[in-house]
């Protein structure tokens, strides 16, 4: 049989994983990614557990390592910044070994899926309709240039849609109705940007609550910048507004309502993140979807079964999933069909997406952390101290690290 043509829509996690398995294994691979050069956009993130076994495999651990941000822990920290509970790195997943930058992992991703011949990447490019035989999928592809959009159409035999939570080319896979229900929003919002580096940033990350369901944190990111988030876990028809309308000047202002003046270092925070250039803001949302593939296409990554940041999950079911779909394909590479491959890919892996996606402590952990009221915080506070101070953190299921056997590839 001829080699498989295989594109992936998305250059992020997911996608680079995948296109470096099945380049390694002798697969025809195209990465279309819209951004018009590699992204660098993006926060810290955490690999750990299974997902450090496959970069492992892929013989990049040691490079991430060294890119490491090399955060001591995390602090919990009062309005005059003075802590009252802290967790070392390592001893949980709420602060894990291997915390690195998105773009950093990304490009190492990269290089390491485009050291194949077979593996290519087009930047300013998008599926923008998809034709499915039985035989082939037709895509058509937009090229967005200096000097206008242009289109071509080529065919595949597999495609697959790693593109995010905000996935367009799942709409294009899926029935109109399953599309627009899958994505389901947890009624929280994040704020996420670089802020100039200060000496108290090292060398632990520090999180600040306020009334209201709101939280600060900065984490340690090098000597010159330092990363910082503000998050609202409390549903606001003005910042989901601001989530949808895609205008960074206006999701800035609504956070900006709700963060100056409260205290700690979050006037610091809102100056800063009005002059940041890698702003990001997001509903927190989840997906949920009964099939991952239809037809000839397959969805992968937050596309599929985005967990939220409240789990710590998603890098980690990004490229623990990408590394099983791939092992999939390879088992199937000789047949006319993906279907059997796809069939594979959630029978093995669906197990471990319904144990890892849902928020910890039955969804209130984002309520729990962020309480309503200065009552609530100083309740906080206190068992925070007292299971810091006990270390209990140690025995608590929700924050040990989940296992997942990998197959040989």
């Amino acid at each position: 049989m001829a080699v498989q043509r295989v594109l992936i829509c998305g250059s992020g996690i997911a996608g680079t994983v995948l296109a470096y398995w099945l380049g390694k294994h002798g697969f025809d691979v195209v990465i279309l990614e819209r951004s018009r050069s590699e992204s660098q956009q993006g926060q810290i993130i955490d690999v750990e557990g299974p997902a450090q076994e496959v970069v492992k495999k892929m013989s990049i651990l040691d490079q991430l390592k060294a890119k490491t941000t090399h955060e001591a822990g995390l602090s919990f920290v009062d309005s005059s910044n003075t802590t009252f509970a802290s967790i070392p790195a390592g001893a949980t997943n709420v602060s894990n070994e291997i915390e690195i930058m998105r773009p950093a992992l990304v490009s190492t991703l990269l290089d390491a899926a485009t050291s194949f011949p077979n593996v290519s990447v087009r930047y300013g490019c998008t599926v923008s309709n998809l034709e499915q035989t039985s035989s082939n999928v037709k895509a058509t592809i937009e090229h967005v240039q200096s000097s206008g959009a242009r289109t071509t159409t080529e065919t595949f035999d597999i495609i697959v849609a790693a593109d995010g939570l905000r996935s367009k080319t799942r709409d294009l896979i899926l029935p109109t109705q399953i599309a627009k229900s899958c994505v389901v929003s947890i009624k929280a919002f994040c704020a996420f940007f670089s802020i100039p580096v200060e000496p108290q940033d090292q060398p632990n990350a520090r999180f600040y609550s306020m009334s209201g369901r709101r939280g600060a944190l900065i984490k340690p990111l090098n000597d010159k910048s330092s990363s910082a988030y503000m998050t609202q876990a409390k549903f606001g028809q003005d910042l989901h507004i601001a989530q949808k309308s895609r205008d960074s000047q206006q999701q800035k202002e609504v956070m900006a309502s709700r963060f100056r003046g409260q205290g700690w270092e979050c006037d610091r925070l809102v100056d800063a993140m009005f002059k940041a250039d890698n702003f990001y803001f997001e509903e927190l949302s989840q997906v949920y979807l009964d099939k991952w593939s239809y037809g000839r296409c397959a969805l992968l990554g937050d596309t599929a079964y985005a967990p939220s940041p409240l789990t710590g999950e998603g890098t980690n079911l990004a490229i623990v999933g990408a590394y099983i779909l791939a092992w999939a394909l390879v088992q199937h590479a000789k047949e006319d069909s993906p279907d059997a491959a796809f069939v594979d890919y959630e029978k093995r892996f669906r197990p471990y997406v319904d144990k890892t996606q849902p928020i910890p402590l039955g969804g209130y952990l984002p309520l729990l952390v962020n309480p309503d009221t200065t009552w609530g915080i100083w309740i906080l506070r206190t068992l925070l101290s007292w299971v810091c101070w006990l270390q209990v953190w140690k025995y608590i299921p929700v924050l040990q690290k989940k296992s997942f056997e990998l197959p040989e590839m």
